[in-house]
């Protein structure tokens, strides 16, 4: 029986003992420091303690206290000063005026225009623009041809803010509706005898709404309205004249 004691007695002296890989861990102990918080540095400390963890520490930048992520102010905003523009599009017949030969009236067909542009943002709700436009001018019944090239400026306000913030977050708006108002010059160059080439001077106005493909880049759709002055279309007429035009313009705005 004095046998079997010493043994429960030894036993339990060796269960007491810290053995290497498995120590004792008291269970209060375990519950205090997952509240407080594990630091990489010296093993435990208060979870406020919002300090990185010093360099060479392996895993150290996982390491965040319960406070950090709420005083973080997390924004993604890409500021942009300039665009580039390129884009093509038709004119709108029924809306347009008519060309005249011999007193004759003929519908505009088939015709087209296509714009490049560079453009500056001055704010989140106003821009200017410098473009160069190339249309060709086609007439129903008629062969002959009317070409313009001009470079214009317009004035564009934006209706909504491209960027919004929601909390502490920057986020941008998919679809922002626009129009615009400025002026263009150039010159016709009508195909065939007897047309009125020559200058134009074309007050404009502008209307759309862009689609937010990224960041960066996005997709114009705007109607155009231009008066031009000083060379309406025509073949055996005076020179000088107004002409209302319309396009449909599908163009891509790239931000840099």
């Amino acid at each position: 029986m004095k046998n079997i004691s010493y043994f429960f007695v030894v036993a339990a002296l060796i269960m007491g003992l810290p053995i290497s890989g498995h120590a004792r861990y008291n269970n209060r102990q375990f519950q205090a420091e997952v509240l407080e918080g594990v630091d990489v540095r010296v093993g435990r400390t208060m979870a406020d303690v919002v300090d990185d963890a010093p360099a060479g520490h392996l895993g150290g930048e996982v390491y965040e206290s319960r406070h950090s992520a709420i005083d973080t102010d997390v924004q993604v905003y890409i500021p942009t000063s300039m665009y580039v523009r390129a884009g093509a599009g038709f004119a709108m017949g029924f809306a347009s005026d008519k060309a005249t030969y011999n007193d004759q009236k003929f519908d505009m067909s088939d015709s087209w225009n296509v714009q490049l542009g560079l453009g500056w943002n001055f704010s989140s709700f106003v821009r200017g623009e410098i473009d160069f436009q190339n249309a060709t001018f086609n007439f129903q019944d008629l062969d002959d041809a009317a070409l313009s090239r001009q470079v214009g400026g317009t004035l564009y306000f934006d209706l909504l803010r491209r960027w919004y913030r929601t909390g502490d977050v920057t986020q941008r708006r998919i679809l922002v509706p626009f129009f615009g108002i400025g002026v263009g010059a150039g010159t016709y160059e009508f195909q065939g005898s007897g047309g009125a080439d020559g200058f134009f001077v074309a007050p404009r106005a502008a209307a759309g709404i862009n689609v937010m493909i990224t960041d960066m880049i996005g997709i114009d759709l705007t109607w155009q309205y231009q008066m031009r002055i000083g060379n309406g279309f025509g073949w055996d007429v005076r020179r000088g004249g107004v002409d209302n035009v319309n396009h449909v313009i599908l163009s891509m705005r790239a931000n840099f």
